[in-house]
């Protein structure tokens, strides 16, 4: 068959060069037939289906068959309906089908695609600040040799496109706290409305329609920053598709190669230089303009929970231990963890701070929490778990070899005695003063106290120890019934 470059040909040698049928079909090789078809048409005649359908002779009724399966299959779960091959394994199985698998494969495609219903979308625009979209995304990285994942929180303006990634270890409430703070803080300003899909951090239950159960701590982040939220329909991304693409221009572009690095700070490092650019800065100052400004501290981004200090002072959160300083034992607590550090507060003071662990390893101890443990309990020196590996340095290592190579048992009292002075003085001036004996090669208690001397500071004020003294502890929640001050009326 002609195409239209020959068709073309045709025509100008009879239109423009006078040439008739016949010298065109001797000069071409063509028959005098395809000729006149070139000369009476600009174009190729196009195929054009007679809008019968083939006939299927195979299939015959199994296709009513078939055709039932598949209407089962919409009611049913997405992965445990039917495939192509699992139609004609049961088609041969149950019907004694005769045909080849590939009739069957062609037939459940077509059926397949009429089946399902082609959803037509509608382009979206926003105005400058009124929106920003936020999901999690998930990458690898290479830490000190080894793979590993981490959670990228992603933030995206859907009018200038500008754009916040964060690297955490877990997508968990903390971390989802901390990024909304932390993007607010690079934007420089908050969107009128954030959107989401129903992650657990922000939905706690999905009801009809747009009813949503949120977390307190997400609707007091709301309540913090002051913006509206709107969360899309159940495995509908497509809502909300500037992040979408955000995550995955994260993935490949920010993230690819695989980072080596020593430390997650590494990767936000590395994330903060590659940051995605805008795409028009003219649109970015102007809605920067639209974004309102921050005017409140940053929320204190963390899960918080009341617990208990418990028998060996410890407080547990996330399958770890935190230790607590042992005064504050069998009291009542509020622990708050934040992505970076765990707090610890009783009587609404602040008893201890530890790093946040994320590691395999349970206990997060400090050994200065259970030093005047060693006043009564002298044994523990070398067994307790927050004493194992020297924990105060070489220096006291050395001190205490020598104090038991000069002294024996006498030596380790002393070098006891040396730990209680962590209770009486700073922390830095008793490392200084043993610092200074190892360095003099003195070894004796009473010279780290001379020592001391010389480095004279005002001890931190002392809560009042009454852990001796339990009868003392038992202080009511100062709840009072009404009627006593009925008696003042008299």
């Amino acid at each position: 068959m002609l195409d239209v470059d020959q068709f073309e040909q045709i025509r100008r040698m009879y239109y423009i060069d006078g040439l008739s049928q016949r010298a065109i079909a001797q000069k071409l090789k063509h028959s005098r037939k395809t000729i006149r078809k070139a000369i009476e048409n600009a174009a190729p005649p196009s195929h054009q289906s007679t809008g019968q359908v083939r006939a299927k002779p195979t299939l015959g009724e199994f296709t009513k068959i078939i055709d039932a399966w598949l209407e089962e299959d919409l009611s049913r779960p997405r992965k445990q309906r039917h495939t192509a091959k699992r139609v004609y394994d049961r088609l041969v199985a149950e019907h004694e089908y005769c045909g080849h698998s590939s009739t069957i494969r062609r037939y459940v495609g077509r059926a397949k695609r009429s089946l399902v219903s082609r959803e037509v979308f509608v382009p979206l625009q926003f105005e400058p600040g009124e929106e920003a979209q936020v999901d999690w995304g998930e990458a690898t990285i290479i830490e000190n040799g080894a793979r590993r994942k981490v959670q990228l929180f992603c933030m995206k303006l859907c009018y200038s496109g500008h754009s916040f990634v964060r690297a955490y270890d877990h997508a968990n409430l903390e971390s989802f706290l901390d990024g909304h703070v932390r993007a607010f803080e690079f934007l420089g300003g908050i969107p009128q409305r954030l959107a989401y899909d129903n992650l657990k951090s922000a939905v706690i239950q999905v009801g009809r329609g747009k009813e949503r159960r949120l977390n307190v701590k997400f609707k007091e982040l709301r309540s913090w920053y002051l913006f509206e939220s709107r969360f899309c329909n159940v495995a509908r991304g497509n809502e909300k598709g500037h992040v979408e693409n955000l995550v995955k221009w994260a993935q490949r572009n920010l993230m690819t190669p695989l980072p080596e690095v020593s430390g997650l700070a590494e990767v936000n490092v590395h994330l903060g230089a590659g940051r995605q650019p805008y795409n028009d800065a003219s649109r970015w100052q102007e809605e920067k303009s639209q974004l309102r400004q921050i005017e409140v501290q940053p929320y204190p981004a963390c899960k918080e929970a009341s617990s208990f200090v418990d028998k060996q002072s410890l407080v547990h959160i996330d399958c770890h231990s935190y230790s607590v300083p042992i005064e504050w034992a069998y009291q009542p607590c509020v622990v708050r963890a934040f992505v970076d550090r765990v707090e610890v507060h009783c009587e609404q003071e602040l008893v201890a701070c530890h790093e946040r662990s994320y590691l395999e390893e349970p206990y997060v101890l400090d050994p200065m929490h259970y030093i005047p443990v060693l006043q009564r309990k002298p044994g523990c020196l070398d067994n307790a778990r927050p004493f194992k590996g020297c924990p105060w340095g070489p220096d006291f290592q050395l001190l205490r070899d020598e104090l038991e190579y000069r002294y024996g048992s006498e030596g380790t009292r002393q070098f006891i005695a040396v730990l209680l002075l962590f209770k009486e003085h700073g922390e830095s001036d008793v490392r200084q003063a043993v610092k200074d004996c190892v360095g003099r090669r003195v070894f004796n208690e009473q010279a780290v106290r001379i020592a001391l001397q010389d480095h004279p500071t005002v001890p931190p004020p002392k809560r009042l120890d009454l852990f001796t003294r339990p009868e003392l502890r038992n202080v009511g929640e100062g709840v009072r019934p009404a009627s006593t001050y009925n008696q003042l009326l008299n």
